[in-house]
């Protein structure tokens, strides 16, 4: 009787442990396979691109001098008198006599614009998915508004200086701020 419970013993135990490092190697395989899921990304997430930041626009002397855009009038308001976004845009190229101004999101779709007719050139074109340079004329901007990256191409037949830019810059955030 005692060599059949020794038998007995030992074959549980040759059992048991071979059965222990099996049950504990696929929960380690399980484990790393939810880890692995947890990197990937999903087919409609974006990858992770690095933020793109516009270089100013250099000036050609071979270009004939244009007139600086206008500053901000006295009579230029954006929010008040405004019924909507697209309003508000127009009054923004009104008040800084630009020829149009589009806002597009980071993936190259437009997300608002003053009604230019390139305005979807310009949000394909100055979206983070493109490197195109800007041109005398055209300038561009980042901006993050809740959360979304989107870009400002401004379009315009006189000078466009930095601290234009920065003006409409601001006024572009009111006018989002109010609207969205």
């Amino acid at each position: 009787m005692d060599d059949t419970i020794l038998f007995i013993v030992i074959g549980l135990i040759i059992i048991l442990i071979p059965a222990t490092v099996f049950l504990i190697r696929m929960i380690r395989a399980e484990a790393a396979r939810k880890s692995r899921a947890k990197k990937q990304r999903l087919d409609y997430q974006p990858s992770a691109k690095p933020v793109w930041v516009p270089t100013p626009v250099p000036i050609s002397k071979y270009l004939p001098r244009q007139q600086p855009a206008a500053g901000t009038g006295p009579d230029a308001t954006l929010l008040e008198d405004c019924h909507d976004l697209q309003q508000s845009l127009v009054a923004l190229t009104k008040k800084y006599s630009l020829d149009s101004f589009t806002i597009g999101t980071a993936d190259g779709l437009v997300f608002a614009s003053s009604g230019g007719s390139t305005a979807q050139e310009d949000a394909a074109g100055f979206s983070q998915n493109h490197d195109i340079e800007e041109s005398a004329g055209v300038a561009s901007f980042s901006m993050n508004h809740r959360g979304s990256d989107l870009i400002g191409i401004i379009r315009s037949q006189g000078i466009i200086t930095g601290e234009l830019q920065k003006h409409i810059e601001r006024d572009t955030k009111d006018i989002l701020n109010k609207w969205i």
